[in-house]
């Protein structure tokens, strides 16, 4: 009950998490999409209030008249139009070009700070946009204010080109504020859509995912039940107890702390140290239960269980990662184990640590062909081993908590081993 609340916990924090990062970055997604597709009805909005303000002065014919007139008097009410349009328009620099694409009058807002600035800012390049055969237009932001360079070509009565017109529009105040407040709410919109979406996928997700837990804790607990059911049958018919596998279990496990391995590895070995006989259970009883030595037959029948171990074991996800213990638990450091006949490092780290523990178990218990060993006398023949059946740097680990292991769980009741062992299931699952 406590690893599930636990669980939930760190799911409801991991959710809280992620789901704070989908809005975040969901919100930046679409609102930089609302961004732009607002950015182009702008562009229409300012074009549009650009081009009607244009209209008196691409379209006044004796403007169109003087444009092409050499006369100073031309070019003065020429200059005089325009600076009277820029005081009552939008326009801040307007520019009037012959057909011949000669400049005949620039013009200029009186509250520019200088021509130069507006050209810098509008970065006109002539010969890059102007004199065409069309209107066109191009947006420029200069100081947080929008400004429209416009383009148009000036065409006479009979449709030839007369002259062309250029010049700056800048957006007024007030629609400037309104294009900031369409902008910013739109984007405040979006993020407020996404919270309310996240805000409500919330407790669906976890109620959905409380299902799963419960599920997923169930089958965990299943999984574990027939991993100590299997363990301890084979245990039972094999000595007719359990607490080999008990015992063997927590004496690996020790060893598998003391040694560094991480979570995963050590849940590796528990499956292991629980099912590293089951391939016991395709032996016959005459082999498997008989109080003398076997004969050279009956030895190889009997190193078979490994293979039907394997075969067992290997069949399903779940204990596929026992098969290092499994497959060789048997195996010697100088090569002369079965059924690979592995050596060194070549053997699995889990196989060489329960090798330690489960011959310490065989040593120190009393079994129906022999009585148990003394503590003194199992460390001396683990001693003798050295090099030749274990991994000399487990066995000195080993060598110092044996004597506490002895001490704790060797003469040990099985409801106190079931429980250590539980505690130590629910630690590492």
């Amino acid at each position: 009950m406590a690893k599930t609340f636990r669980t939930q916990k760190s799911i409801h924090l991991k959710l809280i998490i992620r789901l704070t990062a989908g809005w975040i970055i969901l919100s930046l997604i679409l609102g930089a999409i609302v961004f732009f597709i607002k950015l182009e009805s702008i562009d229409e909005l300012v074009t549009n209030l650009a081009e009607r303000e244009s209209k008196p002065l691409v379209h006044d014919k004796t403007q169109l008249e003087y444009l092409n007139c050499d006369k100073a008097e031309c070019k003065q009410s020429l200059a005089n139009s325009m600076h009277k349009h820029i005081e009552m328009g939008h326009f801040i620099v307007v520019e009037l070009y012959d057909r011949n694409k000669k400049k005949v009058v620039e013009v200029m807002s009186p509250d520019a700070v200088t021509v130069e600035r507006y050209e810098k800012a509008a970065n006109r390049e002539h010969a890059a946009h102007q004199f065409r055969d069309t209107v066109s237009y191009k947006r420029l932001y200069v100081s947080g204010t929008i400004f429209l360079q416009v383009f148009v070509p000036l065409k006479g009565p009979d449709g030839s080109i007369a002259g062309y017109f250029e010049g700056i529009y800048k957006v007024g105040e007030n629609t400037m504020k309104a294009i900031v407040d369409l902008i910013v709410g739109s984007l405040l919109l979006v993020v407020i859509c996404v919270f309310a979406t996240t805000a409500i996928l919330y407790p669906i997700i976890i109620v959905m995912n409380k299902d799963l837990i419960k599920l997923s804790t169930d089958l965990s607990e299943a999984n574990i039940g027939m991993l100590v059911a299997l363990g301890s049958a084979i245990a039972k018919r094999d000595s007719d107890t359990n607490i080999h596998n008990y015992r063997v279990t927590i004496y690996s496990v020790k060893l598998g702390e003391i040694a560094g391995l991480s979570k995963d590895n050590l849940r590796s070995l528990i499956k292991g140290s629980f099912l590293h006989d089951i391939g016991k259970i395709a032996i016959s009883d005459n082999i498997l239960l008989k109080p003398g030595k076997l004969t050279d037959d009956e030895f190889e029948i009997m190193k078979t269980h490994v293979h039907h171990g394997v075969d067992i074991v290997g069949k399903y996800t779940w204990l596929r990662d026992s098969v290092d213990v499994v497959q060789y638990h048997h195996e010697k450091l100088d090569g002369s184990g079965y059924l690979s006949g592995l050596s060194g490092d070549s053997i699995p780290f889990n196989a060489r640590i329960f090798a330690i523990a489960d011959v310490f178990d065989a040593l120190t218990s009393k079994r129906p062909y022999k009585e148990p060993f003394t503590y003194e006398h199992t460390v001396s023949i683990l001693e003798s081993e050295r090099l030749t059946h274990f991994d000399p740097i487990l066995l000195d680990l080993f060598l110092k908590i044996s004597k506490n292991l002895y001490d704790s769980f060797c003469k040990a009741e099985d409801s106190f081993l079931e429980d250590y062992l539980n505690g130590i299931i629910k630690k590492y699952f």
